[in-house]
């Protein structure tokens, strides 16, 4: 009995422990967090529309990352950006093209990028780019730059 005891004892010590030593990350990204249709890409200085809704450009947002994949070109790879959020902004940094595990070759890995011209089709035209949030709920999201206003769909 009493060693029956003793080992409840180390059991509830040792999961306390266990506990006590995880740092659980959670997101403060509220509506962000989520995967995103991009539907249309409006230019402010002319008024153009871009649809895209008939196309599968998607954001997929999760906790510090924002994934950028256009399905109709490459199913697999896509490029991935850090961001900072306000709560009337986010900002992208850091791009990298996501070539998969680094065991997939030479090529294999995330490598960073320079030219901002491969994030253009996602409607990032920087390699840091400043949105404001003009309406961000649980269905949609429009983002506006300094140039384009981005029109989002919760997929």
């Amino acid at each position: 009995m009493i060693a029956k005891r003793l080992f409840k004892t180390i059991l509830a010590a040792f999961v306390l422990v266990a506990l006590a030593s995880c740092e659980i990350e959670t997101s403060d990204n509220g509506d962000f967090d989520g995967f995103w249709h991009l539907e249309r890409v409006d230019t402010l200085a002319t008024g153009g529309t871009l649809d895209l809704s008939k196309k599968r450009v998607f954001w997929g947002v999760q906790y510090k990352l924002i994934s950028v994949r256009d399905v109709d070109k490459d199913k697999q790879h896509g490029y991935y950006l850090r961001f900072k959020q306000t709560s009337d902004k986010i900002v992208t940094h850091t791009p990298y093209k996501d070539n998969w595990h680094q065991d997939k070759g030479d090529n294999g890995g995330d490598h960073p990028i320079d030219d901002p011209k491969l994030l253009a089709p996602y409607g990032i035209n920087n390699l840091e780019e400043e949105f404001v949030k003009e309406k961000l709920n649980g269905g949609q999201m429009i983002l506006r730059s300094k140039t384009l206003r981005l029109k989002f769909k919760r997929f």
